[in-house]
């Protein structure tokens, strides 16, 4: 039983395939934003896995002795990206956003998701949070966030890399305007510590890094 955050979807879909097929063990996945895992997980909730799309939330889990310590480690580093609709047109950089064509803007909401708190830091550092503020459309996840973007709701989404598919027209957030999304993991104190050790295993080996290598994460350096 995986809680894990919204942009590793694809990936851990395809990561729980191949390990159910390696072990015989059937992986059952909740996604959701990172912050909102956590409040379920800090209330209880019967999980065994937790990935998250940063740090943050895995080590108030593990201050909260929620999770197993000797188990947290990072698997990934997520990428934030600008998604827009097919023929609209796609700013080269985060600063182009504050153009009158771009009326709304869909992101995950900061309070409880690492994507949104990275979109926020790159529009602060761009001077631009204030002025467009009230063109920002707020999403319960960051998959939501370009769900709002692919059905019109707004008009670019600030999203994870990890959701473009073939034909996406995206351009990448330089790491260096926002905080690192260090995607990291931890086994659920209470629950099936021995399956979460060897799901968590597998994310972090070769062939599991593999798969979110081709899903758009970068390996932990």
């Amino acid at each position: 039983r995986v809680a894990a955050a919204s942009d590793v979807e694809p990936a851990f879909r395809e990561l729980g395939d191949r390990f159910t097929a390696r072990t015989g063990r059937a992986v059952v996945f909740s996604f959701g934003s990172s912050g909102a895992l956590a409040h379920q997980i800090d209330h209880g909730a019967p999980l065994d896995l937790y990935a998250a799309a940063s740090a943050e939330h895995v080590e108030r889990l593990r201050r909260n002795r929620r999770l197993l310590e000797p188990s947290i480690r990072p698997y990934a580093r997520g990428q934030l990206a600008l998604w827009v609709r097919p023929g609209a047109p796609l700013p080269a950089t985060v600063g182009e956003l504050a153009q009158p064509r771009y009326s709304r803007l869909s992101l995950a909401n900061p309070e409880h998701a690492p994507y949104g708190q990275a979109a926020v830091a790159a529009l602060r550092k761009g001077g631009l949070y204030e002025a467009l503020h009230p063109r920002l459309v707020f999403a319960e996840n960051v998959r939501q966030a370009l769900q709002f973007a692919q059905t019109g709701n707004a008009d670019i989404a600030l999203t994870a890399r990890s959701l473009m598919r073939g034909g996406d027209a995206y351009a990448l957030v330089p790491a260096s305007e926002h905080p690192p999304l260090v995607a990291t993991l931890g086994a659920v104190q209470g629950g099936d510590a021995a399956g979460a050790a060897a799901l968590a295993g597998f994310i972090c080996g070769p062939r599991g890094q593999a798969i979110l290598g081709r899903h758009g994460f970068e390996p932990i350096t």
